[in-house]
């Protein structure tokens, strides 16, 4: 299980403050092979950042939007915090089937 977190701002119109929202998108992880290219693309080293193959728990989450993992969003992978760099999702009508996850320290 992985879990997946973005923690965003929204403001109340009647009083003007923010409060913080807590999103967690949960789902299947395994590690895989990161893509050469798509690591020098991005500027980020193939042997300290792993890519993770990710199925969600719950279907359907839409790809490209705040339903799924995002960049910038946090997970923990083998007892490390690790940020999202970029998405790769396999998604033939836009719902998520599965997704390469690229995260970094």
């Amino acid at each position: 299980m992985i879990t997946f977190t973005r923690v965003t701002q929204t403001q109340d119109e009647a009083t003007g403050l923010l409060t913080p929202v807590t999103t967690t998108i949960t789902g299947e992880a395994v590690q895989v092979r990161g893509n050469p290219q798509r690591y020098a693309a991005l500027g980020l080293r193939l042997d300290t950042m792993p890519t993770l193959l990710v199925t969600p728990s719950t279907y359907p989450l839409l790809a490209h939007t705040g339903a799924f993992v995002l960049p910038g969003d946090t997970t923990e992978w083998n007892g490390e915090s690790y940020t999202v760099k970029d998405v790769d999702p396999v998604a033939p009508d836009g719902r998520v089937i599965v997704a390469r996850v690229v995260v970094a320290k």
